[in-house]
C-alpha cells in the first residue's frame, strides 16, 4: 500500500492510496509500461468560442474528468487584438513569417486566418506578447496558456492518485514555459526522470508528489522538469491522410528512447469528426497499440487521438493497463 506522503509542497494526503490512475495494478508499473489515453492538440476544443478547424469537441478540464491522461499542445506567443477581438500571431517573436506559416496550413485555413485578422503578418501589432495555446496561427483559435495550467493544477490538487503527461510543441523559450507553470503553481508537481535508468512507477511518483510528466519537443533540457521528448519518447509517423497510413515506424526519437507515442489521428487538415471516430473504434485501436508495441518491443503507450470522446481511446487504456 502507498501513502502520498507529498503530493506538492505543503501538501499531504490524510489517507493512503491504493490506486494509480484509477488501478490499483497501474501502482507498480513504469511509465513505459502504461498506456495513457491522450489527446492531439488537446486545447484546440469546438465548443470552446473562437476555434476554426478544432481537433477536439471539450476543452482540457472535460477531458481530464473523462480520463484522459496525456496532452499535446501547442504554445505561442500571441497578442489580442481589440479592433478585433481575436489573438494575433506574433511571428516576429516566434522568428517566423507569412511564407514559413503558408507552407504549414492550407489555403483554406489562411483565408480564414487573414478574414478574421484582417491579414495575417499585417500590421504592427500593439500589446506584449503573451503565451496562448494555439496551433500554428493564433488567429484560428486561442486559449491564454496560464487558463488551462490552472485548470490542470486544480485537477491535480484534487485528484492525488493521478499521473498526468504534457508534451509541448514549443515556440517560445523555456524561460516563459517556466514562469507560466510557476505562475500557475505546477512546478511543485513537476517530475525529472533520468535517461538510461529505469522510468519510476506510477506509485512511485504518487507517492513523492511529482506526479506531472512534462516534455518539449525542441528547447527541453533546462528547467530539469522540462525535459527533452525525444531523448525519452520514440514516435510514429505523422500526416497520414487514410488508416493503411497509420505506421508502426520510428519517426523521432531514438531506438532505445523507452516511452512511445502513437500519434493516431487522420487526415493532417482539417480535423474530420467521422474519419477519426472510425480509427477510434475499439478493436481498429486495440490492434494498432498491440502491432506497434509489440514492433517497438514495448508494453505502453500514449495514445493521441482527435474528437477523443468519439474514439473508444479511454476504454481500451483501461482494457490494457488492467491487464
Amino acid at each position: 500500500m502507498l501513502v502520498c506522503a507529498a503530493c506538492g509542497a505543503g501538501e499531504h494526503a490524510n489517507a493512503t492510496t491504493t490506486s494509480c490512475n484509477g488501478s490499483p495494478a497501474l501502482c507498480s508499473r513504469p511509465l513505459n509500461d502504461v498506456i495513457f489515453p491522450g489527446t492531439h492538440n488537446s486545447f484546440a476544443a469546438s465548443t470552446e468560442p473562437g476555434w476554426y478547424f478544432a481537433n477536439q469537441t471539450y476543452p482540457i478540464a472535460r477531458q481530464l474528468e473523462d480520463g484522459i491522461r496525456a496532452f499535446l499542445i501547442d504554445i505561442h506567443y500571441g497578442v489580442y487584438d481589440p479592433a478585433t477581438g481575436r489573438v494575433r500571431t506574433d511571428l516576429t517573436a516566434e522568428g517566423s513569417d507569412q511564407n514559413k506559416v503558408a507552407q504549414q496550413l492550407p489555403p483554406s485555413a489562411l483565408r480564414v486566418a487573414d478574414r478574421v485578422a484582417g491579414g495575417i503578418g499585417l500590421g504592427r501589432l500593439k500589446g506584449k506578447p503573451q503565451p496562448y495555446l494555439c496551433h500554428t496561427l493564433c488567429e484560428l483559435g486561442a486559449e491564454p496558456l496560464g487558463r488551462e495550467l490552472g485548470g490542470l493544477a486544480t485537477f491535480l490538487r484534487e485528484h492525488r492518485d493521478q499521473v498526468v503527461v504534457v508534451i509541448v510543441e514549443d515556440y517560445v523559450p523555456p524561460s516563459t514555459i517556466e514562469q507560466a507553470f510557476a505562475t500557475a503553481q505546477l512546478t511543485k508537481y513537476a517530475t525529472t526522470l533520468k535517461r538510461g535508468v529505469p522510468l519510476p512507477t506510477l506509485g512511485e511518483l504518487i507517492k513523492s508528489g511529482h506526479r506531472l510528466v512534462v516534455f518539449a519537443e525542441e528547447k527541453g533540457g533546462s528547467p530539469a522538469w522540462y525535459m527533452p521528448a525525444f531523448s525519452f519518447i520514440q514516435d510514429t509517423p505523422l500526416g497520414a491522410v487514410h488508416p493503411g497510413q497509420l505506421s508502426c515506424a520510428r519517426y523521432r526519437g531514438d531506438e532505445d528512447s523507452p516511452m512511445l507515442l502513437l500519434n493516431h489521428w487522420i487526415p493532417p487538415f482539417p480535423p474530420s469528426p467521422t474519419v477519426n471516430a472510425q480509427i477510434g473504434r475499439a478493436a481498429f485501436l486495440r490492434a494498432r497499440i498491440l502491432r506497434c508495441t509489440s514492433e517497438r518491443h514495448t508494453s505502453g503507450a500514449i495514445v493521441a487521438v482527435d474528437f477523443y470522446q468519439r474514439t473508444a481511446v479511454v476504454k481500451i487504456a483501461q482494457e490494457f493497463n488492467s491487464r
